[in-house]
Formats: C-alpha cells, sequence, structure tokens
C-alpha cells in the first residue's frame, strides 16, 4: 500500500508542479454576438476576468426559439457535440455551447463541477437570453459526462431550466471515487484531472487530488469536496424546481455505479426517463433520445420519451439491434430471486495470494496461481434473464486488518467463454488479523440474458487494475465456500 499511495503521490506532485506553471491564455474574440446559420465561435464573460470559449448554433426563423445550453464535456474533442448542436439548431432550437473553466480556450481554473462552474451555466443562460431571440420560458440544459454532471448541478440552482438531458454523467462523486470502500484509479474526472495539460486546476481541486491520493479513506474535507459537486446532494432543490430529467448510460461505464444512479432515478419527483445501453462511458448514449425529450418538454410534441415507461434498458447477452425494455422504475426489473448451488474449483477454502491480477476484462474465469478464488454453477437448463443488483454473501478470514476483495460474475459458454455480467469492489479495515467475518456486498446492475447451457462463475480476486487495492503485500484472504452464495435477481 506504502507503494501504492507514493506512486500515486508521486504522479499528483508532478500534476501540480506542470499545472501551476501554465499560463491562463485564452483566445477571445473582440466581438460577442450570436448570427443566424452559425456556429458562430465567440467569448462570454461570467465574471470580471474569466472568459468562456462558446459556439452559437442559430435557428432559421424570427423566433422565440427554446434554448439549449450544452456545457461541453472532456477529454473528448471541442467539436464533440458539434452534430446534436446543429441537429437542434436545424429543429428550431437556439443552441449555445461553451466551454467550462479552466478547459482549453477557456480562462478561469477547473473547479470540477464546483459552485463556479454551476453560477457560470446560469451566465451563459442569461447571456443567451439577452443576446438571441430565445424563450426564457423553455430552457434546456444538454450534457455528456462533465458536461452532464453542471447540467444536473445547474438545473437544482437555477428555477428557469424546464428540462435536462444527462448523458454519462454522475450523480454522486463520493461513490464514484470510493464506492465500496474502495478507490478507483480509472474514475474520467479525476484521471482527466491529474493529466498534465488536460485542465488548469483550481486551488480546491489541487487539494482534492492530493487528498485522494494519500488517504485509502475519504477525509472530512473531502467529503464536503465530493458532496458539493454531487446532484444527489442537492436533489430536493431539483425537485422542488421540477425540471424534466433525462439520464443516459452505458453499463460498463466506470463513472459510477448503476445502483447509486437507480437510487437517484426513485428519487425523483418529476417528469423523468431512465436510459442504460451496452458499450462505455457516454458513446452510445443516442443524441437522439435527447432530442426528442426537448421536443417534447420544451416544444409541446408528443410522443416518444414520457408516453412510454421512464426506464429503457438494452440487455446484455443479446445481438446488437434486440429492441430494449420498458419498465416503470430499474428496482421493478426483477419478479424473483434465483439462488443457484456455487461449485468449488479452488477448493472448499480457497486462499488468495493478493498480486497482479488482468482486471474485470479478462478473457477467462482463471483461478490463476493462487490469485483468485472460482465457483461456477452447473449449466442451466433453461435460459435466465438477469435483472436487477446481484448480492453476494461470503465469509473472510484476513491475514491483515485491512485489505480488498474484487467480485467478478462471468457468463461461462460450453466452448470455455467468457463474458463478464458484472462485478464489484469490497473493501475493508481494522479486522482482527486470523478471525474470520461476514462480508455481504451487492455487486453493479446488470441487465443480462444467460442462453440456456451456459454456466455463471464467481472470481473473487484481490487486486484489480480499477482499484487502488487496501492489501498490505503478501497479504492473503482465505474464502469459505460453504458460507458463499449468491442471490440472483431474475425476470
Amino acid at each position: 500500500m506504502r507503494a501504492v499511495r507514493s506512486a500515486l503521490a508521486a504522479l499528483v506532485a508532478a500534476v501540480l508542479l506542470t499545472v501551476s506553471a501554465m499560463a491562463p491564455a485564452v483566445a477571445a474574440p473582440a466581438a460577442v454576438r450570436a448570427v443566424r446559420g452559425g456556429p458562430e465561435v465567440t467569448a462570454i464573460e461570467v465574471a470580471p476576468g474569466v472568459r468562456l470559449r462558446a459556439e452559437v448554433h442559430a435557428p432559421a426563423g424570427p423566433g422565440p426559439h427554446p434554448l439549449v445550453v450544452m456545457p461541453a464535456p472532456f477529454p473528448y474533442p471541442a467539436a464533440h457535440q458539434d452534430p446534436a448542436a446543429g441537429r437542434l439548431a436545424a429543429a428550431g432550437y437556439d443552441v449555445v455551447g461553451y466551454r467550462p473553466r479552466g478547459l482549453p480556450g477557456s480562462g478561469g481554473a477547473f473547479g470540477m463541477a464546483g459552485p463556479r462552474d454551476v453560477a457560470d451555466a446560469s451566465a451563459v443562460i442569461s447571456w443567451a437570453l439577452a443576446r438571441t431571440p430565445a424563450d426564457a420560458r423553455r430552457v434546456g440544459l444538454y450534457g455528456t459526462a462533465y458536461g452532464a454532471g453542471i447540467g444536473l448541478l445547474a438545473a437544482s440552482e437555477d428555477r428557469r431550466v424546464r428540462a435536462v438531458a444527462a448523458l454519462g454523467g454522475w450523480v454522486d462523486l463520493l461513490d464514484g471515487l470510493y464506492g465500496g470502500g474502495t478507490r478507483r484509479r480509472a474514475h474520467p474526472l479525476f484521471r482527466a484531472a491529474a493529466r498534465p495539460g488536460a485542465v488548469r486546476p483550481d486551488p480546491e481541486v489541487r487539494r482534492a487530488l492530493r487528498e485522494y491520493a494519500e488517504h485509502p479513506d475519504p477525509t472530512p474535507a473531502f467529503r464536503s469536496f465530493a458532496r458539493a459537486r454531487s446532484p444527489i446532494t442537492h436533489l430536493d432543490r431539483l425537485n422542488a424546481h421540477a425540471p424534466a430529467v433525462l439520464l443516459a448510460h452505458t453499463w460498463s461505464a466506470t463513472v459510477e455505479s448503476p445502483n447509486r444512479n437507480g437510487r437517484y432515478f426513485s428519487r425523483l419527483r418529476t417528469a423523468k426517463r431512465l436510459e442504460y445501453r451496452r458499450d462505455d462511458h457516454a458513446t452510445e448514449a443516442p443524441p437522439a433520445s435527447a432530442e426528442r425529450w426537448f421536443d417534447r418538454h420544451l416544444r409541446g410534441r408528443p410522443g416518444g420519451p414520457g408516453t412510454e415507461p421512464p426506464v429503457f434498458l438494452e440487455a446484455r447477452g443479446r445481438p446488437p439491434g434486440h429492441p430494449g425494455e420498458h419498465y416503470d422504475d430499474l428496482w421493478a426489473t426483477a419478479s424473483a430471486n434465483h439462488v443457484p448451488p456455487l461449485e468449488p474449483r479452488t477448493g472448499p477454502d480457497p486462499v488468495i495470494h493478493t498480486g497482479p491480477d488482468r482486471g474485470p476484462h479478462a478473457d477467462a474465469p482463471s483461478p490463476g496461481h493462487g490469485t483468485a478464488a472460482l465457483w461456477w454453477t452447473s449449466p442451466d437448463p433453461r435460459p435466465r434473464r438477469l435483472r436487477g443488483i446481484p448480492a453476494l454473501r461470503t465469509r473472510v478470514t484476513p491475514s491483515a486488518a485491512e485489505g480488498t476483495l474484487v467480485a467478478r460474475l462471468y457468463d461461462l459458454a460450453p466452448t470455455g467463454t467468457a463474458t463478464l455480467v458484472t462485478h464489484a469492489p469490497y473493501s475493508f479495515a481494522h479486522r482482527a488479523p486470523g478471525t474470520p467475518f461476514e462480508a455481504s456486498f451487492d455487486l453493479f446492475a446488470t441487465v443480462y440474458d444467460l442462453p440456456a447451457g451456459h454456466r455463471l462463475a464467481l472470481v473473487v480476486t484481490g487486486t484489480d487494475p480499477l482499484y487502488v487495492a487496501r492489501n498490505p503485500p503478501g497479504a492473503t484472504l482465505a474464502l469459505h465456500s460453504a458460507a458463499t452464495g449468491l442471490a440472483l435477481p431474475v425476470r
């Protein structure tokens, strides 16, 4: 653990030295104006001395038009949202896309969706309403990834926002960074913020990067930092403002678990829709969903999202192009619990020697020289439709007071091909070495169709490239097969 902490600390130190030497140069056009037929590249002054690069896409006709403001994502290219913005403008929307502070082309320092970034979104709305023929009663926010988080936060503060489309964003930054008691290595926000030249972090973000590198558990200051930037903290205010909210995600996203997103969605008390699709992050969340959402809630057009049940899910384990499924709630997808018998493949009480591992997307569930424990089910004579959150229980005897388990569930075909179904980390601390304890935790929610004749394989390891494990060097984790079981939600 000391080696891991030292490596993380060294990375953050190098980043901070790099960013402190960077000049906050911003290319700002001399004039600020909107034109028909855009996009027009311009700059918007949101605070004294702080200008944000913006692109204005203007529709034909005199207006008034509905307005869509688009905070840009990162580290995607600047033009990532241009196709969607162009389609919205062609459909009759005034569209203003902008790059948040600290991103290339904009002034100020990167606040990781902090209070200044939220205030900037409102300032851009005000700028657009003053300089375009936009209708102040029909304002939407559209964001992907980083822009999605800013959009949800800004809608919680600004009553003028009547619709939000958040593609691939987050709702709970603390859960995304420390869920399961385990730090993430690959959270896109922190990964991009720690890359030299990507952004210019403000002092608060720099402190958070340092704390994250040095502490396996979140400090009180880090908790405060994360909560301020988490839409779930401001949910009551969002419900009071009652904008229509679209959340779109993919099953393999590393920003946050669908478990937390589902809880947030269940607590929304407004017009809402949740989509989960295949592949990673926001790459497959279709802009068409956002465009249909705005057409319904900003233009009053019938049909589309809002007339269907509010949860749309694409099942994994099916061929591309298979139609998705609609439900009233993410937790209404299962109708029963299936508890399959598990056959131990690495002995009744396998001992995991913590060490390097190939990660959750390994091609096959292999115990690999004592670095993993393996159980599997008998081949299932009928197909199983897994829908919801699998729960794992086991008994652990650790050799050290703290440690990490990573559980992975695979679809194991008769040919031996393995496909990851879901996974989750679990970390513990302050345990008595050599004394067993019960560990029960949820895996990440999934929608997966297991074909007839396939097995489920459960692999438990002590390390994973996605996570910062808490196992000391040379530590072991003994698992007890008799106390290990899975509860699978099925439909």
